[in-house]
Formats: structure tokens, C-alpha cells, sequence
């Protein structure tokens, strides 16, 4: 279990070095663990690795710590080659952004401070990943069967791609997005209009290891959903055109 980020991104460090050498151009560590919202036995690390002339073969020799990292909770990391990180921000920017949010630099240059995103590449990303998150929710929430621990389960696994959401449509909007937390939800919610109560009760989910009843759980999947969907007919209306290109 991941309880001092320090000791597994040291680790992790040494795999890279190990497995690239001289070509391991950075190695940057992002998400709760690059913030102060890190539980230890919760919350994984997040890893974007640049490699030159990242090669397959050597890519495959790494198969033999995916065991190792998946009990220290490291997160599949990102491999990139160095050249291919600012072609790929017209076509999946939030990725990026989000990452941007926080983190910290363990070796080589600073890949992510000088890049610079596209407003209307943001806007179609986050109108994309809404309409997509707007069918998945309703999938699962018919896949749960009113069943507690599933009902818990989706809220889960969903919530964070909604915060990247939040953070991207606050850059559309032209608003400070580089936050986490009750501050980005509280940012998000007040932004667009958003039941900011409901996020943070779901926040709460998220977190603790004791779910609500699934009465609760279901009441809330019913106002999430219903959040959601008027976030994609905003959307659909041009709410996130309203913003002119910088």
C-alpha cells in the first residue's frame, strides 16, 4: 500500500533509470500525491514518463513491475517520446491540463510549464467527454440494480473524470482552473450553475470507506444524473461557445 509518496516515487524513479538509462529525458509525478488531499492506502500516484526514442521492446520489459507497482497503487504511467507531447494537445488536452493542476518535477526538464492549450480544443473535449459521461452514468446506473456498494462503486470511478471536466470548462470560461478539491467543485458549481451541495456530497462518497444507505445513494444518482444532463444541454446550447478565442 502507497503510504509515503516520497519512498514509492523513488522507487518508481529507479524502475525508470533502470529501464531507459540515458534516455529517460523526465519523470513527473502528478495528481493528490503532487498535492496535500493524499491518503495513503486510497489515493494512487500518477506518473508521466518522457522517453527518447521510446522503443517497444524495452516498453514491454517493464511488464515485469506491473505487479510490484500495483501494490505500492501506481497508476499505469503515461510513456511519451519528449516530441509527440505538444502535437498531442489538440486532441486530448484535458489530460494535460489536468495535470498541470499539480505536480512535481522528479527528474529532467519541466515538460508541462511551457505548454500552451487551445480554448476551442479545451471546449470540444469537454463537450465530448460530457455527452460520454452523461451515457455512462446512465448505463450504470441501471447496471447497479439498486445494489449499495455498486451504486457507491460508480460514483467513484466517475467523480474524478468530472473534476478534469470542471477544470476544463473553467478554462473555457477564461477562470482560474488550476485547483483541486472543494475549491475546483466549488468553482465548477458556482461557474456553471451547479448543485454545489450534491458535488460535495458526492466528493464525500468518493472519500470515505463507509457508504451512505442505498436510499441516499440513489437519490443522489438521480440529482447527479440530472446535473450532468443539464451541464450537456448547456453545452449543446453553445454555453461553452460564449467565451470568445483568446
Amino acid at each position: 500500500m502507497a503510504k509515503d509518496p516520497e519512498q514509492v516515487s523513488a522507487r518508481f524513479l529507479a524502475d525508470m533509470e533502470t529501464a531507459w538509462g540515458e534516455n529517460l529525458a523526465s519523470v513527473v509525478l502528478y495528481g493528490s500525491a503532487a498535492r496535500q488531499d493524499f491518503v495513503p492506502g486510497r489515493s494512487d500516484l500518477n506518473f508521466l514518463v518522457l522517453v527518447r526514442g521510446l522503443q517497444a521492446e524495452r516498453l514491454l520489459s517493464l511488464q515485469s513491475r506491473a505487479k510490484a507497482w500495483r501494490k505500492l497503487m501506481i497508476a499505469m504511467p503515461v510513456f511519451m517520446r519528449p516530441e509527440m507531447l505538444p502535437t498531442a494537445l489538440d486532441s486530448y488536452p484535458l489530460e494535460f491540463l489536468t495535470m498541470q493542476a499539480a505536480y512535481r518535477v522528479l527528474q529532467g526538464e519541466d515538460p508541462l510549464e511551457s505548454l500552451v492549450f487551445r480554448r476551442e480544443d479545451v471546449r470540444l473535449q469537454c463537450e465530448r467527454d460530457l455527452r460520454g459521461k452523461l451515457l455512462h452514468l446512465r448505463a450504470g446506473a441501471i447496471e447497479c440494480e439498486g445494489k449499495r456498494d455498486r451504486m457507491g462503486a460508480l460514483i467513484r470511478i466517475s467523480l474524478p473524470a468530472m473534476t478534469a471536466i470542471f477544470q476544463g470548462l473553467l478554462f473555457v470560461a477564461g477562470r482560474p482552473h488550476r485547483m483541486w478539491g472543494n475549491d475546483l467543485l466549488d468553482a465548477g458549481c458556482d461557474a456553471f450553475g451547479l448543485d454545489v451541495t450534491l458535488f460535495h456530497e458526492l466528493a464525500l462518497v468518493r472519500r470515505e470507506k463507509r457508504l451512505p444507505s442505498a436510499e441516499v445513494l440513489s437519490g443522489q444518482l438521480v440529482r447527479y444524473l440530472r446535473e450532468v444532463d443539464r451541464l450537456v444541454e448547456w453545452a449543446d446550447a453553445g454555453g461553452l461557445n460564449a467565451t470568445e478565442e483568446s
